[in-house]
């Protein structure tokens, strides 16, 4: 059957000349992400919160670890020579607990009410100075979270695609629609916890991945730092 060898050929002539095609399909690009600076965490998401996307970090009540994320995650980002944009909801970040190096890499916008949060966040993100933002949502009431339009969370999706800036939104319970990924940490830190070292704080978060670009599908599994 001479159709069929000649298929067969172009099939071997390819492999040799382009080794990085695979049944008609290029290879499927990497994605960028940006490191957390939590190891057990970073390995979860493949490398760290992807670039370009909306996170969702969700940790019910207090003591959960997400204000341990949100500390190491702006350390990482200054140790990597980059800005970090904090909106905080309730003016909750206590920023004596960070390094006088990783605050000067930090522009933290302290809001009163999450409406204020949200028009924070948005000329944040059409700003293009900052490639993180951080808007941390979890201690304002639900009352506040509820008048959030969905069509907000569409608008700042549509913004980090044009501008390649990444966005962390930190909950108390799943909040964000269409968000890329949702992680879960919990953790039991109390008071006498929290005067522990900060490395011995990351060792005690557990973290489910609930929803990820790659699958789009539910938990991936529980790691513990």
């Amino acid at each position: 059957m001479p159709t069929l060898a000649k298929i067969l050929d172009l099939r071997q002539l390819l492999a040799e000349r382009l080794p990085q095609v695979r049944s008609g399909f290029a290879p499927a690009a990497s994605l960028a992400t940006l490191p957390t600076g939590v190891p057990v965490l970073d390995t979860q998401l493949g490398g760290g919160i992807p670039v370009g996307e909306t996170t969702e970090l969700v940790g019910a009540g207090l003591g959960s670890g997400t204000a341990q994320v949100v500390h190491r995650l702006l350390r990482q980002t200054a140790l990597n020579g980059q800005f970090l944009a904090l909106v905080d909801g309730v003016d909750s970040f206590d920023a004596d607990a960070a390094e006088p190096s990783s605050l000067a890499r930090l522009l933290w916008v302290r809001c009163q009410k999450a409406s204020e949060a949200i028009q924070a966040t948005d000329l944040l993100l059409r700003d293009r100075n900052f490639p993180l933002v951080v808007l941390d949502l979890k201690l304002n009431p639900a009352t506040q979270l509820q008048r959030i339009s969905g069509s907000v969370w569409h608008r700042f999706n549509r913004l980090l695609e044009q501008h390649r800036t990444t966005l962390l939104v930190v909950t108390d319970r799943p909040l964000v629609g269409g968000t890329g990924v949702r992680v879960q940490v919990s953790a039991q830190l109390d008071v006498e916890a929290l005067a522990h070292p900060p490395v011995e704080l990351l060792g005690r978060l557990q973290f489910t991945v609930l929803r990820a670009l790659a699958t789009g599908g539910e938990a991936q599994g529980i790691l513990t730092g």
